[in-house]
């Protein structure tokens, strides 16, 4: 059950570069052709989520580091602001 449901916690399905694996595996599959079918669906999908999870830690972490700096921009005019009004 670690391949399906919410958690997906197979390191497997976790790692986009697995995912595209299995996908170019699935191209010499001896299975029913049903069943290929539904894996390469499966995992279409799965490879999609993964991308959006990507980008989105991508922009968080991008929208972080603005603020930082931001911040640190804040701080550093802070003194000379504070030394002008004197």
């Amino acid at each position: 059950m670690a391949h399906f449901g919410h958690a997906r916690i197979c390191p497997h399905i976790q790692s986009e570069t697995q995912v595209r694996a299995m996908l170019e595996t699935l191209r010499y599959s001896n299975e029913p052709e049903h069943l290929v079918a539904e894996a390469r669906k499966y995992l279409r999908g799965l490879k999609g989520n993964l991308v959006q999870l990507k980008k989105k830690k991508e922009e968080k972490e991008h929208a972080a580091r603005e603020a930082e700096a931001a911040a640190a921009f804040q701080y550093a005019r802070a003194p000379i602001a504070n030394w002008q009004a004197s």
